[in-house]
């Protein structure tokens, strides 16, 4: 469901106590539509976060610090020009829209006390922030529009509010007077919605069940005792919103309100501040790393289509090699039969002695000479010969190729974070297939995440590398030569070692065989096999790519990762 303007009401009632009288500190942009504003209490900092974001816009407060570009974009910079140093004096929301106006006592250019205002506007696809003075005059916006006067200069105009009243503002009779004369095949629940600002579909939807009648129920359908008793669950989940309203997520929905949901399964969540935190960054960040990874997946899909074409060729090739030794055979033919040959010839019927002397046509280009015609047909052969050789080559390196890519995609996959798609990012750079951004991404492995580590049930360490990079540096540095290492067997994935020595107890070996099968292209395999051997008979070829070993002396292990959930990292 959308962030309704109950659940803004909620938010703001939350975080006004918290976060008035605050100083700003400082202000940052770490992504394109959102901002971050560490505001100053006595003995605390808060963070607080406003995104603009089509998709998942909102405000909430952050416990950890997001990463912020090294140059501040150019919005960033014109509010740290107004806003640093101010007070921030109110949080107020515009009636019951989404529409939350932060108020702040700053300084002009003369350095007088004035008013400026950061207004978000959560509005889905037109979400929007703008930077007001005391006028209301629009100092900038993060999204600027000519078409709808959204420029510096003009006035602030807010978003109609469509004609909607206050749900608080209706008296009791007034609004039984509303339901009354509705058409008969009006659906209460869009009425509500159409009629009372802060009202999602959700919402109105949540009054009639409060109210005993089907989420659907039309005019036609309520009895003059019914209007009453919809009038009072509209009131109580009013009422419920002005008592601090009850904060939950809804797993069966795999959704979120800060009201009660009747009939629903909710888990509680001790404010709707963190209900908005944890569930729309999480979905932002799923969102964003899926897009992240269609992107690397498209670019992968060409430099495999590259790969299918150049083996085309290759194995055409090989195919024109297979008349090699046909064409020495005749060029032996023309060698022994060149009395034969008459100039200008097309074609020449010799007895073939591997055939007992049966006779056979060897073509020729009555252009050349006979001699001319007897080193062409052996210069095709050393050519094709040539041929041969080179195109058996370069399908042995477009075999490894692939399966590094294969590899790679994926490690694509089953990435879970942003870091480790940037780590992957950075490889395929630094390979050539993606383009090199700057000098700074160029190696970027110092600051980036090492493998998983989990904790075995005998208490033993577990680490589990999740893309080439941490799988060679779990192998060849993280590990002594007498420590056991995993893998999928014959498939890609992760390179897996347990920081233990000697006799490894079942339930360790058990836990690391199903990560490293849970961790390949095995994972859907009821039945996958795993390999394990001492890292000592683990090697890098001289040469080889990111992530590639040869080892031996393993043995096996089979497991089903379908039925297999990771515990908890370290």
């Amino acid at each position: 469901m959308p962030l309704d303007g109950l659940t803004i009401k909620v938010l703001i009632d939350e975080l006004r106590p918290r976060l008035v009288n605050s100083r700003v500190l400082k202000i940052y942009q770490p992504e394109a539509a959102a901002l971050t504003l560490q505001l100053r209490q006595p003995g605390r900092t808060e963070t607080l976060y406003l995104s603009a974001d089509p998709v998942y816009p909102r405000l909430h407060t952050l416990e950890e610090q997001l990463e912020n570009p090294a140059q501040p974009p150019s919005f960033c910079m014109l509010l740290r020009k107004y806003l640093e140093p101010s007070r921030l004096m109110a949080i107020d929301q515009r009636g019951w829209d989404r529409i939350v106006q932060l108020r702040f006592e700053a300084l002009d250019e003369a350095g007088r006390p004035t008013e400026r205002s950061l207004i978000l506007e959560i509005m889905s696809r037109q979400s929007n922030l703008y930077l007001v003075d005391a006028e209301g005059t629009i100092i900038d916006a993060l999204k600027r529009s000519p078409e709808r006067n959204v420029m510096p200069g003009q006035a602030y105009q807010p978003p109609s509010d469509q004609g909607k009243l206050d749900p608080a503002a209706l008296a009791p009779q007034e609004f039984i007077d509303e339901i009354r004369l509705l058409p008969v095949q009006t659906p209460i629940a869009k009425w509500l919605a159409a009629t009372f600002q802060g009202f999602s579909k959700a919402a109105a939807q949540e009054v009639l069940r409060r109210a005993g009648l089907s989420p659907t129920a039309l005019r036609a359908e309520l009895e003059e005792a019914q209007w009453r008793k919809v009038r009072k669950a509209f009131a109580d989940l009013l009422r419920e919103i002005a008592s601090g309203g009850s904060p939950r997520f809804y797993p069966e929905l795999d959704d979120f309100a800060a009201y009660t949901l009747s009939g629903e399964r909710g888990v509680p969540f001790p404010s709707a501040d963190r209900l908005v935190a944890e569930v729309l960054s999480r979905r932002q960040r799923l969102s964003s790393l899926s897009e992240a990874k269609g992107a690397l997946r498209r670019r992968l899909a060409r430099q495999i289509k590259r790969l299918d074409n150049k083996e085309a060729i290759h194995q055409l090739a090989l195919q024109e090699a297979e008349r090699a030794d046909l064409l020495r055979h005749q060029g032996e033919l023309l060698t022994a039969y060149f009395h034969l040959i008459r100039p200008g010839a097309k074609a020449l019927e010799v007895p073939d002695y591997t055939q007992d002397g049966r006779l056979i046509t060897i073509e020729l280009d009555p252009r050349l000479s006979p001699s001319a015609n007897i080193q062409r047909i052996f210069k095709r052969y050393h050519k094709a010969k040539a041929s041969e050789v080179h195109s058996t080559e370069q399908l042995a390196a477009i075999r490894a190729e692939r399966e590094y890519l294969e590899t790679i995609l994926l490690q694509i996959e089953l990435a879970d974070t942003p870091a480790l798609l940037r780590e992957i990012a950075g490889e395929l750079a630094r390979a050539g297939y993606l383009p090199q951004t700057s000098g700074r991404s160029r190696n970027r492995s110092a600051g980036s995440p090492g493998p998983d580590r989990y904790l075995s049930p005998e208490g033993l360490t577990i680490l589990v590398g999740r893309n080439n990079r941490q799988n060679d540096e779990l192998t060849f540095r993280l590990t002594g030569p007498n420590h056991l290492w995993l893998h999928a067997r014959g498939t890609p994935g992760s390179h897996v070692a347990i920081l233990g020595e000697g006799e490894i107890p079942e339930g360790t070996l058990l836990l690391a065989a199903q990560l490293a099968a849970y961790f390949s292209a095995q994972r859907t395999s009821p039945k996958a096999e795993v390999n394990y051997t001492l890292r000592k008979y683990v090697r890098k070829p001289k040469g080889a790519k990111p992530g590639f070993v040869h080892y031996e002396r393993a043995k096996t292990i089979i497991v089903d990762p379908t039925a297999f959930t990771p515990p908890l990292k370290q």
